[in-house]
């Protein structure tokens, strides 16, 4: 897992926290679009849906809580943009708790470096499905191909069903039959 270093002060400042405030705010992660609330949840392998709490952080540095208003959790979460950080974060949820293996056996090493790219690095997944012979291999229907071009949430919805295919067996990508090739 990737965890953000804070700074090396006393404080452990947020590295995107300026002095003007957040330089990232439009873009800042589900954990900092919550804040003052913390989000538990898990999505065991047999279920469809996921299992969530919430809970208040309270820290003496949140200003917030000293705001005369008052918020219903539901309220926050949709003021604050929530379903879809929530859904595709649920959906990556269902990856890294799984209880399926990866296995030990050749290749293992290549699915973490799969893992870490499809998850993390979007940018490099997405280089590696059109430079490589990833369609050659793998059924796509074309308007989902064109799609994966600049639609980053498609991509990281493909990446999901991508790591499942590559990491647990999961019938979520289609290989395409083998063609064979005559010589003279």
């Amino acid at each position: 897992m990737i965890k953000l270093k804070m700074g090396q002060n006393e404080k452990k400042k947020c590295p995107f926290v300026s002095s003007d405030g957040c330089i990232i705010y439009e873009d800042r992660p589900g954990a900092c679009r919550i804040y003052p609330l913390g989000r538990a949840a898990t999505r065991p392998d047999s279920q469809r849906d996921t299992q969530e709490k919430y809970f208040i952080v309270n820290e003496d540095h949140c200003l917030g809580f000293q705001e005369n208003r008052e918020w219903i959790i539901e309220n926050w979460l949709k003021n604050e943009g929530m379903d879809e950080y929530n859904t595709m974060n649920d959906q990556w949820l269902e990856i890294i708790t799984s209880q399926k293996t990866l296995g030990r056996e050749k290749g293992y090493h290549q699915k973490i470096q799969m893992f870490f790219m499809a998850s993390y690095n979007l940018d490099k997944f997405r280089e590696f499905i059109f430079k490589s012979k990833f369609f050659e291999r793998f059924k796509v229907e074309a308007s989902l191909k064109e799609r994966l071009l600049s639609d980053d949430v498609e991509l990281m919805k493909f990446a999901f069903d991508w790591l499942k295919f590559s990491l647990f067996g999961e019938k979520t990508a289609q290989i395409r039959p083998q063609t064979s090739m005559k010589t003279d």
